[in-house]
């Protein structure tokens, strides 16, 4: 999921007092594990070799993840990006689109959003 404006969103994190930020960084890392839950629900499945490569990315500081498609080796980009998107023409002929991470992302913009506002307003409540 990207947030536009995430970089003065992190700067801003890092003023928030250590338990606002503690309760936003486990806000974030159960929003990403669901996440990886609900696109490996959702991603079409003939071998279950892509299901496999559906994982999450957590920056060390803790306050980004991602939940990427596939690591980052070409063929595996390659694979999950014509899953995703189709593809339209090439040697392997073409395919529809089966989109599952776009799907996870709107499926849980909502719920993060709200998931991050109330453990901020929870650590400000604390903290006061």
């Amino acid at each position: 999921m990207k947030i536009t404006g995430d970089k003065r969103l992190i700067r801003q994190f890092k003023d928030l007092p250590k338990a606002v930020q503690v309760d936003v960084r486990k806000a974030v890392r159960k929003s990403a594990l669901e996440g990886e839950r609900v696109a490996k629900t959702l991603v079409p499945v003939s071998s279950g070799h892509l299901k496999g490569m559906i994982h999450t990315k957590f920056e060390p500081d803790g306050m980004r993840a991602s939940v990427e498609a596939a690591p980052n080796t070409k063929e595996a980009q390659i694979k999950a990006r014509s899953v995703e998107h189709g593809r339209k023409k090439g040697t392997k002929g073409k395919s529809d689109a089966s989109p599952y991470i776009q799907v996870a992302q709107a499926f849980l913009e909502k719920r993060f959003k709200g998931r991050v506002s109330r453990a901020i307003n929870k650590a400000a409540k604390r903290v006061t």
